[in-house]
């Protein structure tokens, strides 16, 4: 068992040395693991936070467990498996920017967006959404670099599209409201290309040009 005592500096302590010292290294190459990497140094850092105040028991297959929750660049993997989702330390103006988003992961938005609409009657259930599938399968179908804007983009679309469905319930019958049966016919003629024909766009925002509001 190794201990992590010293987490104030960037060297922790494995068993009262400095991970830079020789035999350190040596133990820490022999199990495979650089600690010269950005995966190793977010791994560690994010050991020394937990362990703030405190002094950690760790060993190489905690650290090997911890450094497998990042990529290569240091960037956090989350539960779908994906980097560079994170927003920690983020200003919420760094990524929530408009971007193209491909037809394809659009169009399975708005297909999802309709499946639910019509099963739950315009109610948003957490419980029946694959919305999180649609997000997962376009975050790994562009860059790193692209996901954090691309997901508020594509989330941008949801929202227009849900508004869309809404609004020609809605106009079918005037009395109707989330949780009501919605008209047989009543979203006839509505598709991803009549809601994207409505819209413009802001630096940040998709805006619904005939009403000029944002949803």
């Amino acid at each position: 068992m190794l201990i992590v005592r010293d987490f104030s500096n960037r060297f922790q302590q494995l068993s009262g040395m400095p991970l830079s010292s020789t035999d350190a290294k040596a133990k820490l190459k022999r199990a495979g693991i650089d600690t010269y990497s950005r995966q190793y140094q977010a791994a560690i850092s994010s050991m020394s936070e937990a362990a703030r105040g405190g002094v950690a028991y760790t060993s190489i297959s905690a650290i090997r467990n911890v450094m497998s929750r990042f990529d290569k660049d240091g960037d956090h993997i989350n539960s779908w498996g994906i980097a560079g989702m994170d927003i920690t330390g983020k200003n919420p103006s760094e990524w929530h920017k408009i971007i193209s988003v491909s037809e394809r992961s659009r169009q399975e938005m708005f297909d999802e967006v309709k499946r639910q609409f019509l099963q739950e009657n315009g109610v948003h259930n957490g419980y029946t959404t694959r919305r999180s599938e649609v997000f997962a399968r376009y975050q790994k179908s562009v860059p790193k670099e692209q996901r954090l804007k691309g997901t508020w983009t594509l989330g941008q679309y949801e929202r227009q599209y849900h508004q869309a469905l809404c609004d020609a319930a809605k106009r079918k019958n005037p009395d109707w409201e989330p949780g009501m049966p919605v008209e047989w016919d009543a979203l006839d003629g509505i598709t991803r290309e009549t809601v994207e024909a409505t819209l413009t766009k802001t630096d940040s925002e998709l805006v619904r040009k005939e009403f000029n509001v944002r949803i």
